[in-house]
């Protein structure tokens, strides 16, 4: 019995936010990976006294990103977006390997 007020959730609606549920914990496991080798590359940064910055490298792959975002029917705005998120915690992290 339901209580007043309360609607029914659809058992094809609860089984879609299960996947998507998982599909976060995967992006989760890859932002994991990402950050494991972006740190190696940080850490060689460093030992090199090499700028934690790229910013040529990392306008090539915004571009390359949002190209690549648009082929697969993605927000290409949205993509750019995310990706410069990513590098920017990417290059905070690099930053704290000079300390």
């Amino acid at each position: 019995m339901q209580a007043e007020g309360q609607v029914s959730v659809p058992e094809e609606l609860l089984q879609l936010r299960n996947s998507i549920d998982a599909i976060d914990e995967e992006l989760l496991k890859i932002l994991v990976r990402r950050f494991e080798v972006t740190a190696r590359v940080g850490q060689l940064k460093a030992s090199y006294g090499l700028d934690s910055v790229d910013p040529v490298r990392e306008q090539q792959k915004l571009e390359r990103l949002r190209r690549k975002a648009e082929d697969l029917g993605l927000n290409s705005a949205f993509i750019s977006e995310l990706f410069q998120g990513l590098f920017d915690e990417v290059v905070k992290n690099h930053r704290s390997y000079l300390k």
